[in-house]
């Protein structure tokens, strides 16, 4: 079995197409949420979701959750103001049936693959949409999630827009880093593919450019140029948000 695992899209529909193309000849898809905000292209993005993942192997992000629900996305205090215009500037783009979608996605998923014990959340099993725990965290807190997921084979997490793997008393936690708008250094589009019980973690490159040019063409300089920054650098201090805005 061969399934592209991907989380963080956030409306990045040319970071998408760089990853489908990558991996193109796959037999399904694992989500773990954030289909929307902060890009410019949800529509595209939820749309694509909705036609190719079966809802046992999909699981809500609190953008996910917000833009479904118009609610408060929670996040760090320096990305709030750009997430908040971006909701507003895009929520118009989707239909009431988009939005249903998107607010009853489930927040946990169980799956067995290749006989392997599977775990989905979008963020940690503690918290699954709004907790955070980095890759470097201590060996202890991962240890709690771990516990807390049930001790599955494979604990799958996102939210942090940081590609890692790392084994923890024989389970391996996976995020496959952020499709659209990845944080750890790398701006080409983040992802994993699953082979046989095997888990690889992956890049692919895609045209930035064009994707700053929509966010321009959406927002407002003070949020577009910003977002376009994190797009090119792959992340980007607080100060320089706040700068920027």
């Amino acid at each position: 079995m061969k399934l592209l695992i991907v989380s963080d899209l956030h409306a990045n529909w040319p970071a998408l197409e760089a990853v489908l193309a990558a991996a193109p000849e796959v037999d399904g898809f694992l989500c773990l949420g954030d289909l929307v905000n902060y890009g410019p292209h949800p529509a595209k993005t939820v749309e694509w979701a909705h036609r190719n993942i079966p809802s046992g192997q999909i699981v809500q992000g609190n953008h996910d959750h917000a833009l479904g629900r118009d609610a408060d996305p929670c996040c760090a205090p320096a990305f709030r103001p750009l997430a908040a215009a971006m909701q507003r500037a895009t929520a118009g783009q989707l239909t009431i049936a988009q939005k249903t979608y998107l607010a009853h996605l489930p927040t946990r998923r169980s799956l067995v693959l290749d006989g392997a014990k599977v775990r989905l959340y979008h963020a940690i099993p503690t918290g699954p949409l709004f907790g955070y725990c980095p890759p470097n965290a201590s060996p202890r807190r991962w240890e709690l999630e771990v516990e807390a997921a049930g001790r599955p084979d494979v604990l799958l997490v996102g939210h942090t827009h940081y590609q890692f793997a790392r084994r923890m008393n024989g389970t391996t936690i996976l995020n496959p880093g952020s499709v659209g708008q990845p944080l750890d250094g790398d701006p080409r589009a983040a992802y994993a593919l699953w082979q046989d019980g095997e888990v690889t973690l992956r890049r692919a490159g895609y045209d930035i450019e064009m994707v700053a040019a929509a966010l321009q063409a959406l927002a407002p300089a003070e949020i577009a140029r910003p977002l376009a920054a994190m797009l090119r650098n792959a992340g980007i201090e607080t100060e320089q948000i706040v700068e920027d805005r």
